[in-house]
């Protein structure tokens, strides 16, 4: 378990018990801390968060509804292991839906919003070069796009995006842990979606969103590969 993440450490304060256990182990899914094919036992979840079983058993209803677990006869829940063909359909379904989103966003962003992600994306190549930065890395780089999604103004597309990113968490952190920051991307995707959102090209920040999603995916992909 990460000390370091928001929101995923601690027992849990009884303001709404079943939204709080959701939000937790929903944070806990799309940063990866939960790898695929780990198995989430309720009462072992419970135990952790120091709450009852039953906002457990809810919460991993709710994430197995949007494919972020999958259910198994002990009723326990199941992170979905890694499998090519999921991969692809992820990175595809990402790269079309969240490339949409960035054109739909380039006129909304003001000097301001510039600003705030010029600094994140410096945020995110310095963490990446720290030898424990990947946790950091991983929630300012959602920072940096969740940004942008919502510079769209489109809650139905933010909605699906958040999906995506739920059911993509544990396998972009296990491509960073075999990758590391020597096979990060020699283009640095995110100042050139800056400058093409500064420049209101839509097309430019388009592709080079989409090159940014796939990048991780296309890494994972060849070390899925069967070895001849």
């Amino acid at each position: 378990m990460d000390a370091h993440l928001p929101g995923t450490t601690g027992p849990i304060v009884r303001t709404s018990v079943h939204d709080a256990v959701y939000q937790v182990l929903r944070n806990r899914i799309m940063h990866g801390v939960y790898r695929a094919g780990q198995v989430l036992g309720i009462q072992e979840l419970a135990d952790n968060l120091d709450t009852s079983t039953m906002p457990v058993r809810e919460a991993l209803r709710r994430l197995v509804a949007q494919q972020a677990l999958e259910p198994m006869r002990s009723r326990s829940s199941r992170v979905p292991l890694i499998t090519l063909e999921r991969l692809e359909d992820l990175r595809r379904s990402r790269v079309l839906i969240e490339g949409a989103v960035t054109q739909w966003a380039t006129g909304n962003v003001s000097e301001a919003d510039l600003a705030l992600l010029t600094q994140l994306a410096k945020d995110i190549h310095h963490s990446r070069s720290q030898p424990d930065g990947m946790t950091t890395s991983l929630e300012l780089n959602r920072q940096f796009h969740f940004c942008i999604y919502r510079y769209a103004q489109s809650p139905v597309m933010l909605g699906m995006i958040e999906s995506l990113w739920l059911q993509s968490g544990p396998y972009l952190r296990e491509v960073r842990e075999h990758c590391g920051p020597e096979r990060t991307p020699i283009d640095d995707h995110h100042e050139t979606i800056v400058n093409a959102l500064r420049n209101k090209d839509a097309k430019a920040a388009q592709e080079a969103l989409q090159a940014d999603i796939s990048w991780p995916f296309e890494q994972l992909l060849q070390l899925q590969q069967p070895t001849a």
